[in-house]
């Protein structure tokens, strides 16, 4: 849960929410959905922001079974104004308004203005809200069997079981989608991580050819560099008089002969 309230505060911006719950109806019985025949199987399901159905009732009030307990019942949000808010799902007009089942602002008059605070809760609202619609589109176009087409229960017993086992596949379908997403990632990021060495041994071995050409040129031009000469100047009046205090004279005298020479 704590991960599905993660995703609907990143995604949609509403803040421990748990799901979004939404009202269908399922015909069954003979093909024309018309027949005097046919029965309907109402279906509330809760729906995540990965459009699964983490909830399913048949023919039965999501009401009656909040009351009984066991649901909704975690960690309560801290707001900015101190107050708490417990675990919550949203659900259109057509729901109660309660504190763990919020719907959106009904706003009687038209001509009145909107706080800027309300009018952003409906648009978050409804931008979730919409992922029901996404999820029980998805599950009839691939059973065809909740839309009355081929094979289709004619008793609301198997109906029921049908309908538990259509939402389950379809579940575990997104599962394996992600799964999916997720290896073929991690195979472009290897394939990323190779690219890159593969580049970095290019570009070293382009800095140890630069390197070994710059070493043997300057080996083979004979330039003798300004501190090159210095230090041998230094060891030859070293090694004539082995007093320091003169290396050290003849070395700053070299060194401003060659400032004056700058000069001039």
């Amino acid at each position: 849960m704590e991960k599905i309230k993660h995703m609907f505060d990143k995604i949609h911006g509403l803040p421990n929410c748990c799901g979004v719950v939404h009202t269908d109806r399922i015909t069954f019985g003979s093909q024309n959905r018309d027949h005097e025949e046919n029965d309907v199987v109402v279906v509330q399901s809760v729906v995540d922001p990965d459009m699964k159905f983490t909830e399913i009732w048949l023919d039965y009030d999501i009401l009656e079974d909040y009351e009984r307990g066991g649901w909704l019942n975690g960690s309560n949000l801290k707001l900015s104004d101190g107050s708490d808010v417990g675990e919550y799902i949203i659900g259109d007009a057509g729901y109660p308004l309660c504190p763990w089942l919020l719907t959106p602002y009904q706003f009687e008059n038209d001509d009145l203005p909107c706080s800027d605070s309300k009018v952003e809760f409906n648009r978050r609202h409804s931008t979730a809200t919409a992922i029901t619609f996404r999820a029980l589109a998805r599950l009839k176009g691939t059973w065809k069997c909740l839309q009355g087409e081929g094979w289709h229960p004619n008793n609301k017993r198997v109906m029921n079981r049908t309908i538990n086992t259509c939402c389950q596949l379809h579940n575990i379908v997104i599962d394996m989608e992600e799964l999916k997403e997720d290896k073929e990632e991690e195979v472009m990021e290897e394939q990323e991580e190779n690219y890159r060495k593969q580049v970095r041994q290019v570009a070293d071995e382009d800095a140890i050819r630069v390197r070994d050409a710059l070493s043997q040129h300057l080996i083979e031009s004979g330039v003798h560099t300004m501190a090159a000469e210095e230090e041998q100047q230094a060891a030859v009046v070293a090694s004539g008089s082995g007093d320091g205090n003169k290396e050290q004279e003849t070395l700053g005298r070299l060194r401003a002969d060659r400032g004056k020479e700058k000069v001039l």
